[in-house]
């Protein structure tokens, strides 16, 4: 009798391979935009290298699922429209909503999230929330399309001629020239561009607690499965209770 292709295919290979062939597609595409510490290409002598936060913590994942990786950048709005049509397999550092769950499985939560309020580092405001800060008259920039949940959302809202909606680098610089009076910008992300825009000494985190949401890897639905993604969530688990984890959160906790 004759064993189906597939089979003879199997048993022709060590344990491991077989299994890891039939868990993993070869290579799985992540898509990713340049945004360090989270993901970003690192110039070694005349080598490229993809370096970041999620990008060690997919990478860890992956070892132990014995899953190839290749990372394809696009603008994270292509990002996501390619994971929808499944030429994408996988996103990094993403959001959980509603409209994104249609076309992606999210994995298990890695990173906490968190965004602050930054200031120049001579202001003193003694205020302990963002509403009662914006409630004094200040002005607050804000990143054009970052989402900051619904409830900071709704706070936004109400206060429209003191918001600015712009990028990254024109925040620092409107906060560096007085225009505006903080910004709101992720924990671990805005260290990094205000030394490369050489303002890390003048702009601060402020104490207070403004927005924390975990943050998740995004699977297309179109290209993976849901055991596919049981199996990724337990690998990620691990490396989570591993001394993996902390290893990795340093090497980005602090701007090179």
């Amino acid at each position: 009798m004759r064993l189906p292709l597939l089979f003879c295919l199997l048993f022709a290979l060590p344990a491991s391979m077989a299994w890891a062939s039939l868990l993993c597609p070869s290579p799985l595409r992540v898509g990713f935009d340049n945004w360090p510490p989270y993901h970003y290409y690192q110039q070694d002598g005349e080598t490229r290298r993809m370096r970041g936060f999620a990008v060690e913590y997919l990478d860890a994942v992956s070892a132990r699922l014995g899953c190839r990786l290749v990372y394809v950048e696009r603008p994270w709005k292509r990002v996501l429209h390619d994971l929808a049509r499944g030429r994408l397999d996988i996103a990094m550092e993403a959001y959980f909503f509603d409209d994104r769950a249609r076309y992606a499985w999210f994995s298990d939560a890695y990173n906490p999230g968190r965004t602050a309020l930054w200031v120049r580092k001579a202001d003193l405001y003694d205020e302990q929330d963002l509403a009662t800060w914006l409630g004094k008259g200040h002005r607050l920039g804000v990143t054009k399309d970052y989402y900051y949940g619904a409830e900071i959302g709704t706070l936004l809202r109400r206060y429209p001629h003191q918001v600015s909606e712009v990028n990254d680098v024109q925040n620092y610089r409107k906060l560096q020239l007085g225009r505006i009076d903080g910004f709101l910008g992720d924990r671990l992300a805005t260290p990094w561009g205000l030394k490369r825009e050489g303002l890390a000494g003048g702009i601060v985190p402020h104490a207070m607690r403004v927005y924390e949401t975990p943050t998740h890897f995004m699977l297309s639905k179109q290209t993976l499965s849901a055991e596919f993604v049981a199996r990724f969530n337990q690998a990620l688990g691990a490396v989570g209770k591993s001394d993996e984890h902390a290893l990795i959160w340093r090497r980005y906790a602090s701007p090179r």
